[in-house]
């Protein structure tokens, strides 16, 4: 039998143990302290493994406490004063009976120790400590079912993302926080009262840093100024009251979702065109509520929008399809649109009794590149199978080249009219699924 070879053990000379360069016990104790408070705590203890000094000499320099959730302004917490420790996240929740304001020298001792994330959680909303908005080292700050006082010292210059849900705000604190906080990349406002004067009032954001945007109203808002040039992302929703909005172009902007709710009352003319106008390098644009129906009375004296969407690739809406207003308006839309990938309709207010628009126009159907070249998903939600609908569904079908995916929502009572439309392009997989009396079919083409 031949005999295996040996495997060779690659050694280096001068590699043995206590050979070679020490390039680790010469290190001084200061500098590996400068080193362990740029690292996060478990890559600090990991560093430990290196060198058998650094199992020595990192463990006693350790003092840090990653998160730390108080409940009581009392208990017993490890923030000693000497040598100070680096503290992250402190997350605040007392009881009902607990005032927050007893909290006020556990967040002096905690802005002593450098943390960087804030979360002040009530279960009413009570008035936060004067101090909660004035440490510095504050790059997160999530503040929920509370009240900010209008007295409150602001100084966050670090403030990086700033959430504030079920909060009671004046607007002259939230300007503050915009001024201080220079570097300021994500606001999420849900449901915040007591902004601007009087019962209703307005609300103004306004930040030349703030990338991410999430704002949802409250049922008195009466008017919404949006002036952020640097958005990437935004969601805004209104209600019912809401009488004046304004959204301000943002170049920039990738991602836009926007739910515009239907007025109770007079309304001013919503300024939306602007931002859309200069949304050239979107993305993924989602329209809900009454949306279509805004864009389309601001884009109605031109017969072509004058902006080209080379990037948007997901487009999703909800539109009234009697409306012939919107229709068109949508047309205008998909023909901005040449790289379209995937594209969503919910309609919403069409009924049997209304007189629907005239039947499509073919020839501008082929005209719009995206609906035959681009366009791979397509899904309609509350379709029925009338003759503008019938033909919209019927020329994807069957003059889309790329279509891969189709997804149909309707009435159960419509089950075998839907079917005779969706036959014109046979589908090896067909899947079928129920819901709130719903049918919805997805078909998949290879």
């Amino acid at each position: 039998m031949a005999r295996r070879p040996r495997k060779r053990r690659r050694r280096n000379a001068g590699a043995a143990a206590g050979e070679g360069p020490d390039c680790f016990s010469h290190i001084t104790e200061d500098v590996l302290r400068c080193i362990l408070s740029r690292l996060p705590t478990r890559s600090a203890a990991t560093l430990a493994a290196v060198s058998r000094h650094f199992r020595q000499e990192i463990p006693p320099l350790l003092d840090r406490v990653d998160s730390l959730s108080v409940q009581e302004p009392h208990v017993h917490v490890p923030l000693r004063d000497t040598p100070p420790l680096l503290l992250r996240r402190l997350a605040l929740a007392p009881h009902r009976a607990i005032p927050p304001s007893s909290f006020r020298q556990m967040l002096d001792r905690a802005a002593q120790h450098g943390v960087s994330e804030l979360s002040f959680r009530l279960t009413r909303r009570a008035r936060l400590p004067k101090n909660a908005l004035s440490v510095k080292s504050l790059s997160v700050l999530f503040l929920e079912t509370c009240a900010v006082p209008p007295w409150s010292e602001v100084a966050c210059p670090c403030l990086r993302t700033l959430k504030l849900h079920r909060v009671a705000i004046h607007q002259e604190i939230i300007n503050k926080i915009l001024a201080s906080a220079s570097c300021l990349d994500t606001i999420e406002m849900v449901y915040c009262t007591g902004l601007g004067t009087g019962r209703g009032g307005d609300c103004t954001v306004e930040s030349s840093s703030v990338r991410n945007l999430v704002f949802r109203p409250t049922l008195k808002l009466e008017g919404i100024k949006i002036r952020a040039p640097a958005l990437r992302t935004v969601t805004l929703y209104t209600r019912g009251k809401v009488k004046r909005l304004e959204l301000m172009p943002a170049p920039d902007v990738r991602k836009a979702y926007l739910h515009i709710a239907k007025s109770r009352t007079i309304m001013e003319p919503f300024k939306i065109r602007p931002f859309l106008d200069a949304g050239a390098r979107l993305d993924c644009l989602t329209l809900r509520g009454h949306a279509m129906k805004v864009l389309s009375s601001e884009y109605e004296d031109i017969p072509k929008l004058t902006i080209m969407f080379q990037d948007l690739r997901i487009l999703s809406v909800s539109l009234d399809l009697s409306s012939a207003q919107q229709t068109i308006f949508l047309l205008k839309l998909l023909e901005s649109c040449p790289n379209l990938q995937k594209f969503s309709v919910s309609a919403a207010g069409t009924d049997y009794d209304l007189d629907l628009p005239p039947s499509t126009d073919h020839e501008r159907l082929a005209s719009i590149s995206c609906l035959t070249s681009s366009l791979v998903q397509f899904k309609f939600r509350g379709f029925k199978p009338e003759e503008y609908q019938k033909e919209l569904m019927v020329f994807l079908l069957t003059k889309g080249k790329k279509l891969k995916k189709v997804g149909v929502e309707f009435e159960q009572r419509q089950a075998d009219a839907v079917k005779r439309i969706l036959s014109v392009r046979r589908a090896p997989i067909e899947k079928i699924s129920t819901k709130f009396g719903s049918i919805h079919m997805e078909l998949e083409y290879s």
